[in-house]
């Protein structure tokens, strides 16, 4: 709206801040007008707009702001699939809503299910990176970011045979490359259960390869002690919770000595008993995603912008020189 007219009866529409929302097609509307489609490099110019002076606003809550943005993406995305349009713009916008989903349902894991719905927001992640990797195929010149997106793709299908099996299939200077071999080797992990082995490969994730396992966490966490009360099971012995928050990943003991009380467990002096038959049901656990987020958050650097994020400049990653990664075919029957 033009300033000053915000709080009229009719506010005025500012034709250099106005972008088209989102409608969804149906039946005994008008029909398609042409001439409303954008062509590639308007749509560009719209997203550049949309990560450059919307994503970074603070005047208002970032749910507002995410709903804004994930409504005028869908928007984009439309006018592109209707008029099949490909090119470096289209890889481009797809790539940077692909951070923008991820970061966004990390920065909004604490919101209630009414106002952020995690399934619609991973549904469309999904569409987005399953149409980069057609786009990376078809279009090697437009696929100088392919790597950091197969392993995306690879953490967002975490358990994933077909996701592994599309990784094998790589030229062999992708699969070779360390983050895809991190990627399949915390696939490995994943299946294993082996939680310990996990969470040490999670702290040399980048920041939005921690968005993705984020996702992970609760239902990991649960499966972790579930292993944990057959391994440790005893009447007489505790296992510290000291050293079940470093093996996990926990931001501190209490939160580890909180969620292993709310499975169910018995917490004794900063200790964790061990019972058989004691683990809740996970189908009986509330999932609430608020956990582990320094080991997140401790690979954002300081002072970056939502919009820095989304165009791959905001994280980094870190990288443990201690111990050689291994070969990604140890991992691969």
């Amino acid at each position: 709206m033009v300033k000053g007219t915000e709080n009229t009866k009719r506010p005025k529409a500012d034709p250099e801040s106005t972008v088209k929302e989102y409608s969804r097609p149906a039946a005994g509307k008008k029909a398609l007008v042409l001439s409303d489609l954008r062509p590639p490099e308007v749509l560009y110019i719209t997203w550049s707009y949309l990560v450059e002076s919307i994503a970074n606003k603070t005047d208002v809550g970032y749910l507002t702001v995410y709903n804004f943005i994930f409504d005028r993406l869908r928007s984009i995305r439309q006018d592109a699939v209707i008029q099949r349009s490909e090119g470096p713009e289209i890889v481009a916008i797809l790539e940077q809503a692909v951070r923008f989903l991820l970061a966004s349902s990390y920065r909004l894991c604490r919101e209630d299910m009414m106002n952020f719905d995690t399934k619609i927001c991973f549904d469309h992640l999904s569409e987005c990176l399953n149409r980069l990797l057609v786009f990376y195929h078809f279009y090697p010149d437009f696929a100088k970011n392919q790597v950091e997106f197969q392993s995306l793709h690879m953490l967002c299908n975490l358990g994933s045979s077909q996701a592994v099996l599309h990784i094998l299939g790589l030229p062999f200077h992708l699969r070779n490359h360390k983050r895809i071999k991190l990627a399949l080797q915390l696939n490995s992990a994943y299946l294993e259960n082996n939680f310990v082995k996990f969470t040490r490969l999670s702290e040399q994730c980048n920041y939005i390869e921690s968005c993705i396992l984020h996702r992970y966490r609760t239902s990991f966490l649960i499966s972790s002690l579930a292993v944990m009360n057959v391994a440790y099971h005893s009447k007489a012995l505790t296992f510290p919770s000291c050293v079940l928050s470093e093996w996990l990943g926990f931001d501190s003991t209490q939160e580890a000595s909180a969620f292993c009380k709310e499975c169910g467990l018995t917490i004794k002096s900063d200790s964790v008993c061990f019972i058989k038959g004691s683990l809740k049901p996970q189908s009986k656990m509330a999932h609430k995603r608020t956990l582990c987020h320094k080991l997140v958050d401790s690979k954002l650097k300081k002072n970056m912008s939502m919009s820095d994020i989304i165009k791959g400049f905001g994280y980094e990653r870190k990288e443990r020189s201690e111990k050689p990664m291994q070969d990604m075919w140890d991992y691969v029957d």
